[in-house]
């Protein structure tokens, strides 16, 4: 239930300020009011969501700043997980980021009628296993609560296919770098690779850019 109501917010099925009726979850779900009502507080614990008293609960609108605020701080994370993974990665992680990237062409060349959500995920399941080989409990944690409580998750929803491509080369050159032991290689590529990422997200999602 969470994660159904969760993936429909991040992929733009229930656009910001969509009113989450419970009445209206329950019917379109087939379940009763109290996983939808779980489902709901644990979104709204995650900011993808805000309850209003007396008026029931809203899909968050996420401003430009918001978004950009969370980008900001990845790209201040993420290329120091990157570096610390090229250092301490075993050659069972480093495989599984080949595997990743392998999975990720796949998904593209099948090109399912759920691609670009498969895409997420993999995507997801990618930047996790760079942050689980860094060895760094705490930035792990930072990290996945920064992507996890926001709508940056659901990129690959709004990405052209040229958009797309480009991920899959920065992903197989990530994989190549952490392979090959180069922190300050992987670490420019993970920067470089969120700074596209963060503007290719705001043009297609706000219609401009920061250049």
């Amino acid at each position: 239930m969470y994660a159904v109501v969760r993936s429909r917010i991040v992929s733009g099925a229930y656009p910001p300020g969509y009113h989450l009726l419970e009445s209206v979850l329950t019917a379109e779900l087939g379940v009763s009011r109290s996983p939808v009502r779980a489902a709901l507080r644990r979104l709204t614990e995650e900011s993808l969501v805000i309850t209003e008293p007396h008026r029931g609960a809203f899909v968050a609108e996420l401003t430009r700043s918001d978004i950009d605020e969370v980008f900001d701080l990845r790209q201040t994370l993420e290329p120091k997980a990157a570096g610390l993974a090229a250092l301490t990665r075993s050659d069972d992680e480093a495989d599984a980021l080949f595997e990743s990237v392998r999975l990720m062409e796949a998904i593209i060349e099948s090109r399912s009628s759920l691609y670009r959500a498969e895409l997420l995920l993999n995507n997801q399941e990618f930047h996790d296993l760079i942050l689980a080989a860094a060895r760094a409990p705490r930035l792990l944690q930072i990290v996945k609560t920064l992507t996890a409580s926001s709508l940056t998750l659901g990129t690959f929803h709004y990405y052209s296919d040229a958009d797309i491509a480009r991920s899959v080369i920065f992903h197989r050159d990530l994989a190549v770098a952490i392979l090959k032991q180069q922190p300050e290689v992987a670490a420019a590529l993970m920067a470089a690779h969120l700074g596209i990422a963060h503007h290719a997200f705001v043009d297609r999602r706000f219609g401009d850019s920061r250049g």
